[in-house]
């Protein structure tokens, strides 16, 4: 709606206008009323209005009046209509050439003033169409002197640049560069984000980087509001992720613009140190000074972890990790160190699985890594994706290593994996394997923990937990595809393992899935 004062010294006729006329119909909102030029010269000056519907003989200072001095002060984009009781033709070329959009003579008539206002709200949204245009074209043409005077090389597009960046000068105090990182996944939703934000802003304009990242100018008149900006920016990007980090890294302020590429350097050396901060944004006034360790004492740390995945158990390679990271952490090493030594540890266990015949490309893409070595945005996320590698790694390893040794207990574990779905007795698999039936029980119970039948009910019942959570056929199908002669003897075995019976289990992974906040199924 647009804001509508009504001034005249009639009150009656202030009334009238008031309820002979169905302003919101129009896009218009009566916002103030008065009876005196001075009181609605008071009032332009603090909140001004998009419309000005006056009289023109008024005490003290008439309608005539009141539009000068409303021009006087610069308002110029204030729409006038001006009412008179007087057909006077003077009056009217007076009104016109001070720039009055419409006159209207009393006793004043519903459908001209309705057919005034239709042309009035025509004209606004037409002015703020072509607004929006210009600033649109503006605000491109600011952000692309921005990139020339931080990216360019050619001393013409430069000084073109500088002359363009002018306009902007007085309009802050202090320019800062802000410089953002997202995934790559999420890049293109987070910089139209950070748009908006930008438009919505006093003094912002956004500058493309390099892929995956961009920057963006902010320029203010009070010192220390960096700080409040870079959280909103930091929260605007975080919301358009698809659940990596995002990280904004603010430069130094500087009074020029000319000198932008000073805060553009100041925000890439505190990008350095958004590998470490919890928080995902660093200002470059909180790290000047700092330095980054480049020891590569820290690179000897694989030795331990590759050993531990060659010879250890699952928990002594989760703390190998654990324990390098903690050093990258309390040294501030390098981002790119700590890249090398996970590249290290990487192509090491990748040599180690591809010695045992396993597939070393297959077993890098199973754990997010893949050709692409991403090896995330912050150190916990390194350490995760490493610790999960390492630990696929050794696992795979491990059965690999079981089949060449040719363990007959082994075999025979790979054989019910593959084949748990089929009936058969322990005298039939120890016939297949040419062993003895009794041998054959205890000494795959010693190995494994559990005996054959057992280790057979686990398979089937936790291929049945995937089945109730993924899909929607019945529990006795279920039981039937999985072996079971009779949906009894597979509902004790369930009930046995789970402590509860399908449809519960069902029914209440049904509902965490409902809620993300609960615990997901795979650790009920």
């Amino acid at each position: 709606m647009y804001k509508v004062m009504l001034v005249d010294d009639e009150p009656y006729a202030i009334e009238g206008l008031r309820i002979m006329v169905d302003w919101e119909k129009h896009g218009f909102q009566i916002d103030a009323a008065y009876g005196s030029g001075v009181e609605a010269l008071r009032h332009i000056l603090r909140d001004p209005p998009h419309l000005v519907v006056t009289d023109i003989c008024m005490p003290v200072m008439n309608g005539m009046e009141l539009m000068e001095e409303t021009r006087r002060e610069g308002l110029d984009s204030i729409l006038f209509v001006i009412m008179s009781g007087h057909s006077d033709f003077d009056y009217a070329r007076q009104a016109m050439r001070m720039g009055v959009s419409h006159y209207l003579t009393k006793p004043l008539i519903p459908s001209e003033v309705e057919e005034v206002l239709v042309q009035l709200d025509a004209e606004l949204r037409e002015r703020e169409s072509r607004k929006l245009i210009s600033d649109k074209a503006e605000g491109y043409a600011f952000s692309r002197s921005l990139s020339v005077l931080l990216y360019g090389s050619e001393p013409a597009e430069r000084r073109e640049a500088a002359r363009m960046l002018e306009k902007l000068a007085d309009r802050a105090s202090e320019w800062t560069y802000l410089h953002v990182e997202t995934d790559e996944e999420s890049s293109g939703r987070a910089r139209e984000a950070a748009q908006r934000l930008a438009e919505r802003s006093a003094c912002c304009c956004l500058v493309d980087s390099s892929r995956g990242t961009f920057g963006l100018v902010y320029g203010s008149r009070e010192p220390g509001s960096i700080r409040v900006f870079a959280e909103r920016l930091h929260e605007t990007v975080q919301c358009t992720s698809s659940g990596g980090r995002a990280g904004v890294a603010a430069g130094c302020s500087i009074d020029r613009l000319h000198d932008l590429t000073l805060s553009y350097s100041s925000a890439l050396e505190a990008a350095r140190f958004l590998y470490y901060s919890p928080a995902g944004i660093v200002h470059y006034a909180d790290i000047e000074g700092r330095t980054l360790s480049s020891d590569p004492e820290a690179l000897k740390a694989a030795d331990t972890i590759i050993d531990a995945v060659e010879g250890g158990h699952p928990e002594t390679v989760a703390a190998a990790v654990r324990e390098a990271f903690r050093t990258f952490q309390e040294r501030m090493t390098l981002p790119e160190l700590v890249g090398i030594f996970t590249t290290q540890v990487l192509l090491r266990c990748a040599m180690l699985y591809k010695e045992l015949g396993g597939n070393a490309d297959e077993l890098l893409h199973s754990s997010g890594f893949g050709t692409s070595m991403r090896y995330g945005s912050h150190i916990e996320e390194t350490a995760r994706m490493l610790t999960r590698f390492c630990l696929n790694c050794q696992s795979a390893a491990s059965t690999l290593w079981e089949r060449q040794t040719g363990s007959t207990q082994a075999q025979v574990a790979d054989f019910l994996r593959r084949h748990y779905r089929e009936t058969f007795t322990i005298k039939e698999l120890a016939d297949r394997f040419y062993i003895n039936p009794v041998y054959l029980g205890h000494s795959f119970s010693r190995k494994y923990g559990v005996g054959i039948l057992d280790y057979i009910h686990d398979l089937r019942i936790e291929e049945a937990r995937r089945l109730l959570r993924e899909t929607n056929v019945a529990s006795y199908v279920i039981a039937e595809s999985l072996g079971y002669c009779g949906y009894q003897h597979f509902l004790k075995q369930f009930e046995k393992r789970l402590g509860m019976k399908p449809a519960h289990y069902r029914l209440l992974f049904q509902r965490e899935e409902q809620l993300p906040s609960e615990p997901s199924p795979q650790h009920l």
